[in-house]
């Protein structure tokens, strides 16, 4: 009877003991949560990365997102620190939480929200009054120097872009002092990731039906001053390039939601 006793209150004993040493700590808060919408081709989708835990029992993390302010949803769990959503829907907004759990299943706070845009500049832009003549922004461009390659991060109309304004290179009817084909040439724009608005030089160049002294007809082009032009590109559906001088009117634009290639974003 005594043993039995004893054995009872060792078992309490115990009990009491491992209780006392349960793990109910919730992990750390993750912190350094960062995001951002690609479209490159054949990586579409938000781009999510934030501070991996510290915690010796850290096992997972649970992402949550909701959508326009609306239910906060799990979408996945990983023991990465690192995670794609591509399941999004272009101009939407969307709120990311990430939350740590360690293997006794203590869950931490939710992270800061992330609250992301599905909007990129990066793609062929369709100029209005101009059919079938699009402005590519291109995303991370390879540089070439002598000293070799390298990438540039950011959004980028390439330097020497050109847009026709007027061709009449094939009409018979010109006259000698006709402008026969007149265009735009542009500069390298770097547009800003944030404010998406950039600026560059614009050199109006016209080709001009002439004759020599001896009466030849020949095409003669001629290159005015560059002008300053700002290029803004907040809105998918009003994207603008307005000019320096009232010589020039502002060119409107859209995003065509088709890579540089001419491929649909979406499918």
């Amino acid at each position: 009877m005594k043993n039995n006793q004893k054995l009872f209150q060792s078992l309490i004993i115990s009990s009491l003991f491992f209780s006392c040493n349960i793990d109910e700590d919730p992990p750390a808060i993750v912190d350094n949560v960062r995001g951002w919408f690609t479209i490159n081709e054949n990586n579409i989708g938000v781009n999510l990365s934030w501070k991996h835990s510290n915690d010796n029992d850290f096992q997972k993390y649970i992402i949550y997102k909701s959508k326009s302010g609306g239910t906060v949803e799990v979408i996945a769990e990983t023991e990465d620190n690192f995670f794609k959503d591509s399941s999004v829907e272009w101009l939407e907004y969307y709120n990311y939480f990430i939350q740590s759990v360690d293997k006794i299943g203590n869950e931490s706070d939710l992270s800061d929200t992330l609250l992301l845009r599905i909007y990129s500049v990066s793609g062929n832009w369709g100029i209005e009054n101009f059919d079938s003549t699009f402005l590519c922004i291109d995303h991370n461009q390879t540089i070439s120097t002598s000293s070799g390659s390298f990438e540039q991060k950011g959004y980028f109309l390439s330097d020497g872009y050109e847009l026709i304004i007027n061709d009449n290179s094939n009409d018979s009817t010109s006259f000698i002092g006709d402008t026969i084909i007149s265009k735009m040439l542009f500069s390298a724009c770097n547009i800003d990731s944030s404010s998406f608005v950039g600026n560059g030089w614009m050199t109006y160049q016209a080709t001009i039906l002439d004759t020599t002294v001896n009466g030849d007809t020949i095409r003669s082009t001629n290159n005015n001053f560059p002008i300053y032009f700002d290029m803004d590109l907040k809105n998918p559906n009003s994207g603008s390039i307005s000019f320096s001088s009232p010589l020039f009117d502002n060119l409107s634009m859209q995003h065509s939601l088709k890579f540089c290639n001419g491929n649909d974003i979406f499918n």
